[in-house]
Parts: structure tokens; sequence; C-alpha cells
């Protein structure tokens, strides 16, 4: 970040005026904030090093009322900034303080709109990873998720088998979070799990009456008791594998599949031995919050690879292959300019690395163990490239096409990972998009990475879900016209446009969003840097106007314009 950029940063960041700090400490500083009499908003202001800017990126995606809504986010010199929503309201730990369990419809309708934000941050690739009582907000349209400080982007790296150690709150983090195995969707669902126990209980799981209140048949219907120890099963292929699971679980007039088991103590019965073993060692190291630390730093390695061995996962795999060129249905403007041409891309058929820049291999995705998922997929990457600034983050762009001619895939991801020279990872993200409709290329893009550039970036599809593929039902597309660029005068460029929807069937949601991709493309025509921007959905007849302004950008031949639901 240069000067320029610099103050016009902080001049985004004096124009809020400071209500009070909420909170402070090693991870930033949290305040209540309001601007021009418009208010009051949370700021966060995140340490660099520390910002998960993938995981604020999909949040400002998501449509989920109880999610927080992001209002802006900016860089400092040392800071990463997100503006969003305050939701005036008690927390559920404050709540159950003051008034002790929570009554069993209640309690069901509080975790049932938990999982709504659950869900949808899932469909974003986004795990929380923090479900706490402290974590969520009763405010009076319902409950509230909140605080995203060690939410994370999922991964899919077949190479590793774990990927946090003793992260997320105690009582509530799930095994995978103290290093058994990597965390996943369902690493939430056993959180889910832990959070209805506390709301019908009133107690947190590590006070030693806990399982007694858990029992209480007066208290806890013996039903929703079965469905806490179905969502805590200490292997999380016995637990449910989606929230969506969890929640027709809940729901049910049946028995979950595992009716007895609480949910402190995993079920005793193993098929293996190495399980078994996981599953005491998980359970001391619930009884003792020192041993958790002690055990994080010393003795890892060697317990999980004594363990390891009897835990199953389920997962999803890329599978590397050939792209075409696009046939785009979305809409695009392109200009040139005389700029050189810097940094290389590729359009999905090898790799090619140059200062910093580099090519990339198009993916197709493939199932793994994941019974959820469609077996031939129809998604397909057709164009991609990248280059990394000087603070060594990844700019990135790419076209990912549906070449069904009659179903729709909602939720689409891709999985983003950079890997060093010697192959190792230096990143990897998970990036949603809202829809891919029939016979349609839709290109979106982004920024990866924690500061560190690496020698290649890889795209992969992931398979997506069966539910997520369905017929059609309708189209739309979003014509852009009146393009410019202008060179500002602190450094910038801004892209402008106007976008208009055109819908054949479909019908938007309310506050439905349009989401503009800027692509900028070297003299080879090949993908070097990407970014983005929102509008909200125009009237029928109408355009919405848009504005892109980067910084630090690569040289570049030309630049395009493309437009998609947000």
């Amino acid at each position: 970040m240069d000067d320029k950029q610099a103050m016009h940063a902080m001049s985004i960041d004096d124009a809020y005026h400071v209500e009070r700090t909420l909170a402070r400490g090693p991870s930033g500083v949290t305040e209540l904030v309001s601007i021009d009499g418009n208010g009051p908003f949370v700021r966060k202001k995140i340490p660099s090093p520390l910002a998960q800017r993938n995981v604020w990126a999909a949040l400002s995606a998501c449509q989920s009322n109880r999610l927080p809504r992001v209002e802006a986010t900016y860089e400092l010199p040392d800071r990463f900034v997100i503006v969003y929503d305050y939701v005036p309201g008690s927390t559920l730990a404050q709540i159950a303080e003051e008034n002790g369990r929570l009554a069993p419809n209640v309690a069901v309708q509080l975790i049932d709109q938990i999982c709504e934000a659950v869900q949808e941050l899932h469909q974003h690739g986004v795990i929380h990873r923090d479900i706490t009582p402290a974590n969520v907000i009763v405010a009076q349209d319902g409950a509230h998720l909140i605080d995203f400080g060690i939410a994370r982007i999922r991964s899919e790296a077949s190479n590793r088998s774990r990927d946090t150690t003793a992260l997320g709150t105690y009582g509530f983090a799930s095994p995978e979070q103290y290093g058994f195995a990597k965390t996943d969707a369902r690493s939430d669902v056993f959180s889910l799990g832990r959070l209805l126990g506390f709301m019908l209980t009133g107690v947190y799981p590590d006070a030693s009456d806990y399982e007694q209140r858990l029992a209480d048949d007066a208290a806890v219907p013996a039903r929703l008791r079965a469905v806490i120890g179905y969502a805590c099963a200490f292997e999380p292929s016995k637990r449910p594998q989606s929230v969506q699971e969890f929640r027709q679980a809940l729901f049910s007039q049946s028995n979950p599949p595992i009716p007895n088991a609480s949910s402190a103590n995993p079920p005793s019965t193993r098929t293996t031995n190495g399980s078994a073993s996981a599953s005491r060692l998980f359970r001391r190291l619930h009884l003792s919050k020192r041993a958790i630390v002690l055990w994080s730093i010393a003795g890892a390695a060697l317990i999980i690879a004594a363990i390891a061995g009897g835990i199953v996962l389920a997962g999803q795999l890329g599978i590397i292959g050939s792209a075409t060129s696009p046939d785009s249905s979305t809409q695009s403007s392109s200009q040139s300019t005389d700029k050189a041409d810097g940094g290389h891309s590729s359009n999905g058929s090898g790799t090619d690395n140059a200062n910093g820049t580099g090519g990339v291999v198009g993916t197709d995705g493939a199932d793994g163990d994941n019974q959820d998922t469609v077996t031939d997929n129809p998604l397909k990457i057709v164009e991609s490239g990248w280059s990394a600034d000087q603070q060594g983050y990844v700019h990135y762009a790419f076209a990912l096409r549906n070449t069904s001619k009659t179903q729709q895939v909602q939720y689409p991801q891709i999985t983003i990972t950079g890997r060093a020279k010697d192959g190792s990872i230096v990143f990897s993200q998970t990036q949603a998009l809202n829809m891919a409709f029939p016979n349609q290329t839709v290109y979106d893009a982004g920024q990866a990475g924690e500061g560190t550039a690496p020698a290649t970036v890889d795209f992969v599809v992931l398979s997506p879900d069966t539910y997520n593929v369905t017929e059609a039902q309708g189209t739309a597309t979003f014509p852009i016209s009146g393009t410019s660029k202008i060179d500002n005068r602190d450094g910038g460029t801004t892209f402008n446009g106007e976008v208009r929807a055109t819908t054949d069937g479909f019908k938007p949601s309310d506050g439905q969003q349009i989401k503009i991709s800027l692509v900028l493309r070297n003299a080879q025509n090949a993908i070097i840097y990407g970014d983005i921007t929102f509008v909200d959905w125009p009237g029928n007849g109408r355009s919405a106007p848009f504005s892109i302004t980067v910084y630090d950008l690569p040289k570049y031949a030309s630049y395009d314009l493309y437009a998609q639901i947000g």
C-alpha cells in the first residue's frame, strides 16, 4: 500500500464516529460506530496478518438476515477493516445466566434459526468454527450469528489430514478443532448439537451436572437428547453430514441413528481401536483445559500418528483436466488499453510462471466419499489467471461454465490453492458463486492468500450437492453498457459502467444484488487480474450504474466487465 492509498483509506476511516469500544485484544479492536448520522454499525479492525479476507468476501455475498450485513471493507496500512450492521439484543449466554434453561420449543426455534445462518455460510464455503452462546444474539426478530474471528473457507486440500489445533471455544469446539482431523461442515454440526444441549440444560457442557440435566426427561425430551448425541458423535462420519441433515433430524418424528448417545461422552462402542482411543483422548482433553494446550503444543503429532487410522472422513477431490475456450452467455464489455502486458496466465492447458505471476490449470470436480454430490459434474473451468501484488496477495479471475442444457447449479464452488515452488500449500480457500444457469459461462474474481506470493495457483471445481442441481426455473442475463476507465489523482483506477437485468422466467429474491467482475488481460488476452463489486438489482427496464476502484494494478492490455447474480 503506497502513501496515496493509505491516505485514501484513512480518510474513510476518519469519517466514522466511534460511539464506544466493544472489545480489544490481540486479534484487533471492535467498535460501535456511526457515520453522517447513520448507524450504529460494528467496525472491526483486524491486524493484516490475521485477516481472513476471503471469509468476509464470502459473508458479503450471503443473503440470510441472520448473518451480519457487511456495509464496507477497506485496508489500512496495518489493519483490515470491516463495517457491518449492528444487531441490538442479548447473547444466549446472557439469557441463560439470567433465566436458566429454555423451554424445548423455544430452544428448537432458536437452534433452527441459527441453522439457517450456518447453512447459508456453508453454501458459500465458510465454516464458522465458533458457534457458542456468546456468539448468538437474540434480537426482536430472533437469533443472529456473529463473530467470524476463526471462521475459515472450507479446504479440500487432500494432503492435509488436519488444519487446526486447539482452536475454538472449550466445550463447543469439535474434536477436529483439537487436531484430530480437518474441519468441515460437520464441525459446525457438532457445535450446533452442543449449543442445543446448552439451551435445554442452561449450563455449559463442562459443568459437573451437565450430563445429569441432559438426562432429565422432564426438561429434555428423549428425542432431542438423541439428536444432540447424533450431532455430537466423535467421528464426523457418524454425525449428520450437513446442517440440512441436522435440521431434518431435529424435526423428524423418528429417532436419529444414535438414539442414546450423550452430547458430552461419545458412543462407547467403536468398530476400530484407533477411533476408540481417539474418542477417549478427546474426552480426557475436555476434562482438562490445560491438557488441551499442553497436548497441542507437545504431543499432537505423535498422538495423531497413532490414532488417525481409525478416523473416517468424507471429502471431495478435484481432478485436473483440460479446458476449452469459453462460450459466455453472461454479458461483458471489453476495452483495450495502451499498457504493456505483465504476468502470465493460461486457458487451462498448463502453467507458466514469471515475475511473481503464474498460469493455472483449469480443473473439473470429482467426488470423493461424499454421497451427496453429483456423479457427473456439469461445471467446467474454461479460463483462469492471477497475479500477486506487492504485498503478496493474489488477485484472480476465472470463467466457470455450466455445460448442462437443462439444469441450473446453485452455489457452485471453486477451490483456489496457491503453492510454493516445492509444491507446498501457501493458501487454500473455497469461493462460492450464486448461480450458474444452463449453458452459461459465469466470470468471477477475488483476492486470495495471506501475504505470501505463490509460485502457482490451481482452480478446482467442486462437485455440487445433489439438492443444488435442479431443472432450470428460468434464466437471467446482465448486459453491460457505457463502460469507461478513469485514472485517479490518488493513483487508483476506476472502471465504470451500467448493468441491466434481463430475465426469462427467473424471479429475483428480495434484496437480490448483481455482482460485477473486473477482468484484466495481457497482450495475449490471458487473465492476469480480477476484482468485484456489487449493485442492487435494477427495476424493469432500468440500469444500475457501478464503479470499481482498484490500486497497484499489474501492467495490462485490455479489460473486461462481466455480471452475474450476486
